[in-house]
C-alpha cells in the first residue's frame, strides 16, 4: 500500500513539473511575441520624437529636454511600481499597462498641435511607461532558471524588433507622414499589451525587485539595479574611476543621440532617420556575441578603450560626412562601438565586483550611464542651437577626458 501511494505520489510530482515547464515555455514565447511587437513600436517611433518638435517649432535646447523628461521621470517611478508588482504579485498587469500607457500616449502626440504638448506627453509617458519595467525585469527572471541565457535571449529579440521599427518607421514617414506613424505605434503598443495577458501567471507573495530600466542609446529601456549599501564601496578606487569614465563618455552619448534624428532629418531627409537607427541596431546585432567572445578572451579594458575611441571617431565622421551613403556605414560603426561598450564595461564590473555586490555594480554602472544621458541632451540641445558640428565635436572633450582617466584602470 505504501509502496503504490508514494508510486502515484512520485507520478503526480511528473506531472506536475512537465505542466510547470510546459507554462514556462509557453509563457516565454507569448512574452517574447509581445517585447518583439512592442520593440517594433519603439523602434519606429523613438527617432522621431527630436523630429517631429521641430516640425512643431522646438528649439534645439527643448528637443534635448525630450530625453532629459524621459529619463527623469522613467527612473523615480519604477521603484513604486516594482513595489507594487511585488506586493500583489502581478507582472503581467504591469507590464500590460506600462506598455499600453506607452502607446496611448503615442497616440496623443498625433494629436497634439505644440512642442510643449510633446513635452509633456513624454514626460507623463515616462512616468505610467514605467510600470512595465521593473515587472518586466522580474518576469523573465521567473521564467528560467538560467538567468544569463534567459535575458541573453530577450535582448536578442527586443533588438531586432527595435532594429526593424527603424526600417519600417523609416518608409511608414516617407509615405504616410509622422502623425500617421505615431497612431500606427500606439496601435502596436496596445497589441503587445493584449498579448502580455495571455500569459497565465500564478499568484505569489512578495518578492524582491530584480531590476529596473533605464532609457540608453537608441533604446526604450535598459535594466539597472541600484541599493545604497555598496555605493560607497564602488564608488572607492579604481571602481569609482571607472564610473566617472562610464558618466563621462554617456554625457557625450546624450550630447550626440539627443539631437541626432533632427540633424539626420535636416541634413539627408526625414527617411534617412529611421535607416540611419537602423543600420546601429543591426551592427549592435550582428556583432555583440563576436565581441564578448574577444572581450572574455583578451581582457575588458583593451576593449572599452576602443570602444572609447570608437565613440568620437563615429561622432567626428558624423559632423564632417555629407554623402549619406557614407553616413550608413558610420552608423554601423556606431553601432559596433555601443554594443563594444556595453560588452566591455558589463565585463569589467562582472570582473573587478565580488559575486555578493554585482547586481548592485551592475546597477550603478547602468545609473552612471542613465545619468550621463540626463546630462548629455541638455548640453547638447544648447550647442546644437548653435551649430550641430560644434556640438558633434564638442563630445570629444568628454571622451578625450574618459580614455585618459581610463588608461590609468589596472587592466
Amino acid at each position: 500500500m505504501r509502496k503504490t501511494t508514494r508510486i502515484t505520489q512520485g507520478l503526480h510530482e511528473k506531472r506536475a513539473k512537465v505542466t510547470v515547464t510546459k507554462v514556462k515555455r509557453r509563457n516565454i514565447i507569448v512574452l517574447a511575441v509581445s517585447m518583439f511587437i512592442a520593440n517594433v513600436a519603439f523602434g519606429m517611433a523613438f527617432p522621431y520624437l527630436g523630429v517631429y518638435m521641430r516640425l512643431l517649432g522646438a528649439s534645439m535646447f527643448m528637443v534635448g529636454l525630450l530625453s532629459v523628461a524621459f529619463n527623469l521621470t522613467s527612473t523615480v517611478f519604477q521603484y513604486p511600481f516594482g513595489w507594487l508588482s511585488d506586493s500583489t504579485g502581478n507582472r503581467k498587469g504591469f507590464i500590460a499597462f506600462g506598455v499600453a500607457s506607452t502607446g496611448l500616449f503615442y497616440v496623443a502626440m498625433a494629436f497634439v498641435g505644440s512642442a510643449t504638448g510633446v513635452l509633456i506627453l513624454r514626460t507623463l509617458q515616462g512616468i505610467f511607461g514605467s510600470a512595465m519595467m521593473p515587472a518586466h525585469s522580474a518576469l523573465i527572471s521567473e521564467l528560467s532558471t538560467r538567468a544569463g541565457s534567459i535575458f541573453g535571449l530577450f535582448n536578442s529579440i527586443e533588438n531586432a524588433g527595435f532594429m526593424v521599427g527603424n526600417f519600417l518607421g523609416s518608409a511608414i514617414v516617407r509615405y504616410f507622414g509622422i502623425r500617421k506613424l505615431f497612431l500606427i505605434s500606439g496601435f502596436l503598443l496596445f497589441v503587445s499589451a493584449w498579448i502580455v495577458l495571455l500569459i497565465r501567471e500564478r499568484p505569489t507573495g512578495r518578492r524582491s525587485i530584480l531590476g529596473m530600466i533605464l532609457v540608453q542609446e537608441g533604446r526604450e529601456s535598459w535594466r539597472a539595479t541600484v541599493k545604497g549599501s555598496a555605493f560607497r564601496k564602488l564608488m572607492r578606487g579604481h571602481l569609482g574611476l571607472f564610473y566617472v569614465t562610464v558618466f563621462l563618455v554617456m554625457i557625450a552619448s546624450g550630447q550626440f543621440y539627443g539631437v541626432s534624428s533632427v540633424y539626420f532629418k535636416e541634413t539627408f531627409g526625414e527617411w534617412s532617420v529611421g535607416v540611419i537607427f537602423g543600420i546601429e541596431s543591426l551592427a549592435a546585432a550582428l556583432t555583440g556575441y563576436f565581441l564578448g567572445k574577444l572581450i572574455d578572451r583578451y581582457g575588458a579594458k583593451k576593449f572599452y578603450l576602443i570602444a572609447i575611441a570608437g565613440y568620437g571617431l563615429a561622432f567626428l565622421l558624423y559632423a564632417v560626412v555629407r554623402n549619406v551613403w557614407l553616413v550608413f556605414g558610420i552608423a554601423f560603426l556606431s553601432g559596433v562601438k555601443w554594443v563594444l561598450t556595453i560588452n566591455s564595461t558589463s565585463a569589467y564590473v562582472a570582473q573587478n565586483v565580488s559575486v555578493r555586490e554585482r547586481a548592485q555594480g551592475m546597477g550603478l554602472l547602468n545609473a552612471m550611464m542613465s545619468l550621463g544621458w540626463v546630462v548629455g541632451p541638455l548640453i547638447g540641445g544648447y550647442l546644437s542651437g548653435i551649430s550641430f558640428q560644434l556640438n558633434f565635436m564638442s563630445t570629444l572633450v568628454p571622451l578625450g577626458l574618459a580614455f585618459v582617466l581610463a588608461l590609468r584602470l589596472p587592466g
